[in-house]
């Protein structure tokens, strides 16, 4: 149910955006550019499912036999409509009579004295909703938020997923994630259900993925919800993903359903919180977003885990638009009764970590820590054969089993240079986390990105950094 329905002319798009991300802070707002399917069944259900109609009038709007229809829908079902003025104009023919809000002169602001009379006015019809304040942890307290997990995988890694969970466990990582389709029997070393068995007695949370990721890069058609299943059942975990839906249906609700079927599947193989991921349909160029925000909170309502998770790289060709479409998902999950934790899959950038958290996401995956070695002065990632010209930071690391690897000659070359990424991203994450309780993450993102490219995320995102 959306609280506000915008009717505008296409004309007027621009404002109306912007009109959409203010009002969007305090109540759901639907408008028509997300679309999805037919445009006449998708206007009747909103407008069925709305509160009040916000009317942008423009000259445009004033002609447009579809604005004039969509008013009239809303007067007949009785729906309150609050007209604003975004240029100098007349209102649509017989709706003269209704007040109009002054936003000829607004450019986006909050303290705008029309917006702040819009704001008011709105609130006569539809109560603000309290937000849903973000959470610090989950899963019973075991996971901070934000969290990172420190990804295992078989695919293009530099440690195996044996050397890796034993590396994780030494350096005593709170958080870590396994892929099932290194767990399934033909593949496994059996050492590592012991490893892993071991990391979780001294506390560390293990969260299994699904495997598809690696069986996608592989080409292996044959990996299934049943291998999902075996893994479940004999792998020693906390939490999971499910068999993800992999190219899911272009329709929000029956990609809803496709979810929430699969996740009722998965769930009854393991006695541990089984998650749902949702996928953005492809299309010719890239994905298409558009329905990601609504698929993500009709899951989550209905899901109600302690993640809910979306693969990174479907969220936008550059991290400008990936922040934005987090941005959107996180607007779509608080219209929920609870807050919903966002889980970002396959990032482990630091920069990347750092906007996408500001933008509302709460966790994080990669391998990073096992592919790349990190400059901690810039936090930039380079080539793993690089970690030569930065021993010198893993000499000053705060853990002891860092420190001591460099000096240990049975230690090989990778772990050395895992246990110094470890260190880096532990100290990272604890920074995130200081500052997300602080309410200092945009400070927090201009200590790592500079002033100039903080300046720029200000001027593309102004919503996330004001």
């Amino acid at each position: 149910m959306s609280d506000i329905y915008i009717v505008y002319a296409s004309q007027s798009r621009e404002m109306t955006r912007d009109l959409v991300g203010a009002l969007s802070k305090q109540w759901n707002v639907w408008w028509d550019d997300t679309i999805v399917g037919s445009y006449p069944a998708a206007i009747e259900r909103a407008m069925g499912d709305a509160l009040c109609v916000v009317a942008v009038w423009s000259g445009a709007a004033h002609v447009s036999a579809n604005v004039h229809d969509e008013l009239v829908m809303a007067q007949r079902r009785g729906i309150e409509i609050i007209a604003v003025k975004a240029e100098p104009c007349e209102a649509p023919y017989g709706f003269g009579n209704l007040s109009v809000v002054n936003l000829t002169t607004w450019s986006g602001d909050t303290e705008h004295d029309g917006f702040r009379q819009l704001l008011r006015r709105i609130e006569t019809v539809v109560p603000p909703k309290a937000r849903s304040e973000r959470i610090s942890s989950c899963l019973a307290g075991r996971v901070t938020l934000p969290a990172m997990f420190m990804s295992v995988s078989s695919h293009e890694t530099q440690l195996t997923p044996l050397e890796a969970v034993k590396a994780l466990r030494l350096f005593r990582a709170p958080t870590i994630l396994v892929s099932a389709y290194d767990l399934i029997a033909l593949r496994l070393d059996p050492k590592i259900f012991k490893e892993l068995a071991r990391y979780r007695k001294q506390g560390g949370v293990v969260l299994l993925d699904s495997g598809n990721y690696e069986a996608s890069r592989l080409g292996d058609l044959a990996w299934s919800p049943r291998d999902l299943g075996e893994v479940l059942a004999n792998a020693p975990h906390d939490m999971a993903f499910f068999f993800d839906v992999m190219d899911p249906d272009k329709s929000p609700a029956h990609s809803a359903k496709q979810i929430l079927k699969g996740l009722e599947r998965d769930r009854r193989g393991s006695a541990a919180p089984v998650m749902p991921i949702v996928h953005a349909p492809s299309q010719k160029a890239g994905y298409d977003l558009s329905m990601l925000p609504t698929v993500v909170c009709a899951v989550a309502r209905s899901a109600q885990s302690p993640l809910i998770a979306v693969p990174e790289r479907e969220l936008g060709a550059g991290l400008v638009q990936r922040a934005w479409t987090v941005q959107k998902i996180r607007q779509a999950l608080n219209a929920l009764p609870f807050y919903q934790p966002l889980h970002i899959l396959g990032t482990g950038n630091p920069w990347s970590i750092a906007v996408l958290a500001a933008a509302g996401a709460d966790s994080f995956d990669g391998l990073e820590w096992c592919r790349m070695a990190v400059d901690v002065v810039t936090m930039r990632l380079n080539h793993f054969q690089h970690f030569d010209f930065f021993t010198y930071q893993a000499k000053m690391a705060d853990s002891t089993v860092t420190t001591a690897a460099l000096d240990d000659d049975s230690v090989k070359y990778a772990g050395k240079v895992a246990f110094h990424n470890l260190d880096f991203f532990n100290k990272f994450a604890a920074d995130l986390q200081q500052a997300i309780e602080r309410n200092s993450v945009e400070a927090f993102v201009a200590g790592i990105l500079g002033r100039s490219n903080t300046s720029q995320l200000r001027g593309q995102l102004p919503d996330i950094f004001s």
